[in-house]
């Protein structure tokens, strides 16, 4: 382990008053410092922090979940510390039942995991704050004003990025960013509401017998934006050809749907789009996808056009 995951564990000791008997660091993208402690056989614990993240805002975005009856991990404590990367730090308690993807999504209690699914993402849609886009310090509001501008944030740092690379085509480019223009004020029509927006098989835990969802985690990419891009999201960050989003989205929109009918006339159009905003995100993250991606939201504006 580096310093940085030695002082975490530290810090986590002292603030839970007794020390781990195991001590594990878990693989993070980028920035993010995860630890996991074992205390005794009925306590196990995580320490995060992240200098691209603010953990705090992500503790907020946990306990705005929670109070709409959202599943979630407890929160221990949070603090600070110029050690750590981003100098801010979160205890939570370990999530109960087991991951869906170790469950496996062929399992008999699948469709059981996905209409509970529906049911969190009903509840947390329910719950509103002022902007867009991610949440600002605090959790209290989001950072900006429209969702239409997220949006095409998120996509021209996407493009700009393909565009260095050479990835992608003049002709695709002009494509996209005519794409995003048109949308906007679809987007912007769009009701606004607090969403996971990185929910994968990893971060969701069901209870293996029954499928019901026992919590959620990883709320660190928590936007206020339009529900509908929550169940593109869902499984949705992966190369263009992994099997998830086929297997299970179609059984997560329709029991979201039959849920929330008023956004039934829009989904389709609305959804396209999101597919098209992931594809175009992805391919700039991973180079090895970009080809697949960018062909795959090619095939997306034709569909929107």
């Amino acid at each position: 382990m580096s310093p940085a995951h030695h002082r975490a564990v530290a810090i986590l000791a002292d603030a839970v008053g007794r020390s781990p008997v195991k001590v594990d660091a878990e693989w993070t993208w980028g920035s993010t410092l995860v630890v996991r402690t074992v205390i005794d056989d009925e306590l196990t614990i995580f320490i995060k922090a992240a200098a691209d993240q603010d953990v705090h805002t992500e503790a907020a975005a946990i306990a705005l979940a929670r109070s709409a009856g959202v599943p979630t991990v407890d929160v221990l404590a949070t603090g600070t510390d110029k050690q750590l990367p981003g100098g801010r730090w979160i205890i939570t308690r370990s999530a109960s039942g087991e991951p869906m993807q170790d469950v496996g999504r062929t399992a008999p209690t699948t469709s059981q995991t996905l209409d509970d699914l529906a049911e969190c993402y009903t509840r947390l849609h329910q719950v509103t704050l002022p902007g867009h886009g991610p949440l600002g310090p605090g959790g209290t509001h989001a950072v900006f004003a429209t969702w239409s501008e997220w949006q095409q944030r998120i996509i021209e740092r996407a493009l700009d990025q393909l565009a260095a690379n050479g990835a992608a085509s003049d002709h695709f480019l002009a494509r996209s960013h005519h794409l995003c223009e048109k949308f906007a004020t679809d987007l912007d029509a769009a009701p606004a509401a607090l969403l996971h927006a990185d929910l994968g098989d990893r971060e969701l835990f069901v209870d293996p017998g029954t499928g019901d969802v026992t919590s959620i985690v990883d709320w660190g990419d928590a936007l206020i934006g339009d529900p509908l891009y929550d169940l593109v999201r869902f499984v949705g960050g992966g190369p263009a050809d992994d099997p998830r989003p086929a297997q299970l989205h179609p059984t997560l929109h329709a029991c979201y749907l039959r849920r929330n009918p008023q956004h039934r006339a829009r989904a389709r159009r609305m959804m396209t789009f999101y597919r098209f905003h992931i594809c175009v995100v992805e391919a700039a993250w991973e180079p090895d996808w970009a080809p697949a991606h960018i062909a795959w939201a090619n095939q997306l504006i034709d569909d929107l056009s």
